[in-house]
């Protein structure tokens, strides 16, 4: 029964399988780099290359090629490859494996395969995620951003807040907050549309981003500082490490840069109305004038309150107790 399962099993000529392989195949004498062996498939795409150097007839490399692993196949006893680029935006895989012969010889075999079509796929699906990502970026940082300035939103600045807050009171550091509130915007938009009224709210999302403009000088030029569009023609900066002295004194110069802000390039068109920008800014300070960071937005807010009493156009610090009657409340804000 044995005898007649071998004489029933197919038998085939190893030629005949090589030849029936759609990759191209050679086998290779390690020792002198000449073909021993082509399939059809290399027949049909290099010609006849019989004893012939691989790396001059395939891959038209005077010397053997960078690429090739031939040796490292032999060495290890394992599977070796190699991806390929070529110059017209193909791809080749290139692998080698080791192959004994009859009288105890060793060769190599080496199959190219055209992966051309699923680099480029890979390419392709890479190209996509990436760009997934981009988008998804895009669809976050507008979660945060005001869509007008360009600045923080007034969700963000809260959580933020919140977070720098703590991290301040832990560390013993002081914590500042400027709140500007730009004066008389409401003549602005009355006076010459809320076209213009926007271009200046676009002039203090510039002003008071951390990006580089050129021909200006950045106003804050820390990355701990953080600004935020609080709501409507109302701005907040948040300044870690920076006690009242320090804080006033860039409040001073955010005052003074407000005043100036249509001779920006990007006011540029607003000139010829004239404008008169100024703002009312409120300075507030952990530890020294709240413990919270609730008490922290109040504390700024009518600072800034103070300054619009006291004639606009000017900075004040808070003074506790010292709020003017009437003094706004902060559960109207948006």
């Amino acid at each position: 029964m044995a005898n007649l399962a071998v004489q029933d099993h197919p038998q085939y000529d190893p030629q005949v399988l090589l030849n029936a392989q759609p990759v191209i195949i050679a086998v290779i004498d390690p020792a002198s780099y000449k073909v021993q062996f082509q399939n059809q498939t290399s027949l049909a795409k290099f010609g006849n290359i019989s004893n012939l150097t691989c790396h001059e007839k395939i891959a038209s490399c005077a010397a053997p090629c960078g690429f090739c692993k031939m040796l490292d196949a032999i060495q290890s006893g394992k599977i070796t490859s190699n991806e390929v680029p070529l110059p017209n935006d193909e791809y080749l895989l290139v692998q080698w494996s080791k192959a004994e012969t009859a009288d105890g010889n060793i060769h190599v075999v080496e199959t190219i395969t055209n992966i051309t079509e699923s680099k480029r796929q890979q390419k392709y699906a890479e190209a996509l995620n990436q760009r997934l990502e981009e988008i998804n970026e895009q669809l976050r940082d507008r979660a945060i951003r005001d869509g007008l300035t360009g600045l923080y939103n007034h969700s963000y600045f809260r959580d933020s807040l919140t977070h720098i807050f703590a991290q301040a009171k832990r560390a013993g550091q002081p914590l500042a907050l400027l709140f500007v509130d730009l004066d008389n915007f409401k003549t602005i938009n009355d006076s010459h549309g809320h076209r213009a009224g926007d271009q200046v709210l676009q002039g203090m999302g510039q002003l008071l981003s951390n990006q580089p403009s050129p021909g200006r000088e950045r106003l804050i030029g820390r990355t701990s500082d953080l600004s935020a569009r609080y709501g409507g023609e109302e701005f907040v900066v948040l300044l870690p490490g920076t006690p009242p002295e320090d804080a006033l004194v860039m409040a001073e110069l955010l005052r003074q840069r407000v005043m100036t802000l249509t001779s920006e390039p990007e006011l540029a068109d607003l000139v010829s109305l004239n404008l008169s920008l100024s703002g009312s800014i409120g300075v507030a300070c952990f530890p020294d004038h709240a413990d919270t960071p609730a008490k922290l937005i109040e504390a700024a807010d009518q600072a800034a309150y103070a300054a619009k009493a006291a004639g606009k156009n000017c900075v004040k610090m808070y003074e506790p107790g010292a709020a003017p009657a009437g003094a706004r409340s902060l559960t109207k804000r948006v």
